[in-house]
């Protein structure tokens, strides 16, 4: 699974036990980050709705059933919206945290508001100064210091992690205005790793903050298909010059990996495995856009785990996961809406599904994210 590798000598000269690890899914143009230490994980963003599949496929490789937390660095959807599945999907969390600056929304229409409210939680709403528990090191928000009324992204939380031996700094979407009051504040210490801001577009990632952090390996979440300018060929050439090997999800499986242990740090891309065959057997088989349902059916002779899979509404761009379903041979079953009439076996919490004038393809994906079956 682990297809390169990169060591190189860290910036602290404790030797820790733990290991500080840190993955960057390739989710598109967005952030999905996973940061680990010891028996502590969180998943910080969660990309765009409709990556939820890759999201989906990888934490189900990884055997990822409990996130500690998940921290959403600001309300852009190529980081917020896959907190929606993610909230409705079989996947344990301990806490739902985002930075209590932010425009463009009200608190009730936050997307991390909603995912919590989904589960009957409540969003730990963060600031400068605090700190998270990671075990065997420590997870402290330097930023955003103050609200930016005019750009969302330099409102997003900037992270840096200690552990192993070393630092990783996770600058969110961070523009150049926020570097530079962070750099002011001189809360930004020298970093192993840097998850570069805002996917390597050109309004971010100063030469002031290359020289400050001094990073060692640079990671940049981005798709160039889906964002043309990204990532910027100043970026590029400033980090390079600095000394940092760049790596770009675009380019990997399943994302990027950086560890940290006694002050060495390992670099790897990481390559999906062999999945299991896709189940055939399970098939959308009505969909009623005036009940506003739709059903699903076991063709086959087995019993069909479907948890974590998922039904995406085309036109709407809705997301419903299944959790914990097993459907027996022959078994159908129906997910009704908060509009609906009647109430069907299961209930997707949104209102309004199915379009009823247009044309709303219904698709259903298993766990890894492979499309299954389509139904108009």
């Amino acid at each position: 699974m682990l297809c390169s590798c990169l060591l190189l000598s860290g910036c602290a000269a404790a030797e820790p036990a733990t290991t500080l690890t840190l993955i960057a899914l390739n989710v598109g143009k967005g952030d999905c980050l996973l940061l680990g230490s010891g028996a502590t994980l969180y998943l910080i963003d969660a990309g765009l709705p409709e990556n939820w599949g890759m999201v989906s496929s990888a934490l189900k490789q990884m055997n990822v059933t409990r996130l500690d937390g998940v921290i959403i660095t600001h309300t852009d959807a190529d980081h917020a919206g896959g907190a929606w599945p993610l909230a409705m999907s079989g996947i344990e969390i301990g806490g739902w945290y985002a930075p209590k600056y932010y425009t463009d929304v009200k608190e009730s229409k936050h997307p991390v508001k909603q995912a919590a409210e989904l589960r009957g939680e409540e969003v730990t709403w963060l600031q400068a100064g605090d700190e998270l528990p990671l075990e065997g090191g420590a997870l402290k928000v330097i930023g955003p210091r103050s609200l930016n009324e005019e750009a969302e992204n330099c409102n997003s939380l900037v992270l840096l992690a200690e552990g192993g031996g070393g630092r990783m700094l996770l600058a969110g979407d961070m523009e150049i205005p926020e570097e530079e009051e962070l750099l002011r504040a001189g809360v930004i210490p020298r970093c192993d790793v840097l998850k570069v801001g805002n996917h390597g577009e050109n309004d971010a990632t100063s030469e002031a903050l290359v020289r400050q952090v001094k990073p060692r390996a640079a990671i940049i979440s981005t798709n160039t298909v889906a964002e043309p300018d990204t990532p910027s060929d100043r970026v590029l050439s400033l980090l390079k010059r600095n000394g940092a090997t760049v790596y770009q999800t675009q380019n990997a499986g399943v994302g990027v990996m950086a560890a940290i242990k006694a002050g060495r740090l390992e670099m790897n891309t990481l390559s999906s495995g062999e999945l299991p065959p896709r189940n055939q057997a399970v098939l959308l088989s009505a969909k009623s856009a005036k009940q506003d349902a739709i059903s699903l059916a076991n063709h086959g002779s087995e019993a069909a785990d479907i948890s974590g899979w998922y039904i995406l509404s085309e036109r709407g761009n809705q997301l419903f996961v299944f959790k914990n379903t097993v459907l027996q041979p022959g078994q159908k079953i129906t997910v009704t809406s908060l509009s609906s009439d009647e109430t069907g076996d299961l209930t997707w919490p949104e209102k309004k599904i199915w379009h009823k004038s247009k044309e709303d393809k219904a698709k259903l994906y298993d766990v890894y994210g492979r499309l299954i079956a389509e139904l108009d």
